[in-house]
């Protein structure tokens, strides 16, 4: 019988794991990983850098003694991001497969959980290999379904639906978009802005920052932010649902339309007849004009000199250049995700401990939780955060039943 079994060996089931033993170093420990190494995942977050939290995020103060406690060197970069001195993703995994190895926490590698039954303090966890485990207490920590290659493919639910819990609708998010048109003419353009999020005409969110194009759509970390807030209502399907919103592109959001447009006409009161469009290359990417001009029905004044374009041509360009429209179609799924939304709602579970009010003696951490975040390294705070905690009320609760 081991006093705590883990299924799922990312950052949050690590992170429980050191915390529960440190807590209560006598008690035994197993982690089970479907994959053939630890933290698979996070060997790619960061590209490549892991970017393990951000010192803008509530909590952060914790997180950064984790680390420390771990002689886990960090390094703040703009926006709050926080990486390890290194720059490796695998120094961090290295630092906490480092730390089970010195606390003497047990691990077993490619054997995937097909079933867990039992509860109030008393679980048979059994693998594929048709092994059990018994165990006192349970932490579940597989997860979401974004970026399956890593092995993420949403088991986690199913079994969390299997010991009481609901699920929230899950969905992949911090991903590219895709937008009805034809981009490839501006693949790869990079355009700094802001960028709206409207649905059904009325505006949902919004972000700042870098957008950038593909040949389907749009993509950049305020684009992938955005992405968090597209909801599909029960029963609607995706193509109608997602057709309901529309993401517009402000290329200068420090002028408002009406200064925009006075600075477009003393540009061209100011400007002899020879002079032609090539006024707004400094304004946005040259590869995007052609596009700014056809979404403002310009298309034909494209070559012709500024000097002729009339107050209302003026006021078409800089509404297009304050708000250039696009219909999303589509995000581009799981695997280009990064994050899940939905998941066991935080509701069900105590927030001080993380422990089920389903299942007593169930712990669950990380991505399997309702809480997704935005980019910036928000997600892996909160699996620290949510692994540290469910790992010291594991320990202390086998501290309190011996006594």
């Amino acid at each position: 019988m081991e006093d705590i079994c883990i299924v799922g060996g990312g950052a949050a089931g690590m992170t429980m794991a050191i915390v529960a033993k440190r807590e209560n170093p006598s008690c035994r420990i197993v982690l089970v990983e479907k994959n053939d190494k630890l933290g698979k995942k996070l060997y790619a977050t960061g590209n490549g850098r892991c970017n393990v939290g951000n010192t803008r995020g509530p909590g952060i103060q914790p997180v950064l003694a984790f680390f420390d406690s771990l002689n886990l060197m960090t390094y703040e970069e703009e926006e709050g991001r926080l990486y390890p001195r290194s720059q490796q993703a695998a120094s961090v995994v290295e630092t906490l497969e480092g730390e089970l190895k010195r606390l003497g926490i047990r691990w077993i590698l490619n054997r995937e959980v097909v079933a867990i039954a039992g509860s109030p303090y008393s679980f048979t966890i059994q693998l594929d290999d048709g092994s059990k485990i018994q165990s006192r207490l349970l932490g579940m920590t597989t997860g979401g379904k974004a970026a399956p290659q890593f092995g993420t493919t949403g088991e986690g639910f199913r079994m969390a639906r299997d010991l009481g819990h609901r699920v929230n609708r899950l969905a992949p998010v911090l991903m590219p978009v895709t937008c009805e048109g034809d981009f490839r003419d501006v693949k790869g353009v990079r355009l700094l802005g802001k960028a709206s999020l409207w649905k059904d005409g009325s505006l949902v969110a919004e972000e700042s920052g870098e957008v950038q194009f593909t040949e389907d759509g749009l993509s950049g970390i305020c684009i992938f932010n955005l992405t968090r807030f597209l909801k599909l209502d029960p029963g609607e399907s995706p193509e109608e649902g997602f057709r309901r919103y529309r993401i517009a592109l402000d290329s200068l959001p420090e002028m408002n339309r009406e200064a925009l447009v006075d600075y477009l006409k003393k540009r061209r009161d100011s400007l002899d007849e020879s002079v032609g469009i090539w006024v707004l290359h400094s304004m946005v990417p040259a590869k995007l004009i052609p596009l700014i001009f056809e979404k403002a029905g310009l298309s034909d004044k494209m070559d012709i000199p500024l000097l002729e374009f009339n107050h209302r041509e003026l006021d078409a360009l800089a509404a297009i250049l304050k708000e250039l429209p696009f219909t999303v179609t589509g995000g581009k799924g799981w695997r280009a995700a990064q994050a899940t939304a939905g998941g066991v709602p935080l509701e069900e579970l105590d927030p001080e401990t993380m422990e089920s009010q389903k299942a007593p003696g169930l712990y669950l951490a990380g991505e399997i939780t309702d809480s997704d975040q935005p980019c910036g390294g928000y997600n892996l705070q909160m699996a620290w955060i949510q692994g540290m905690r469910a790992g010291k009320a594991m320990g202390s609760f086998l501290n309190d039943s011996k006594r």
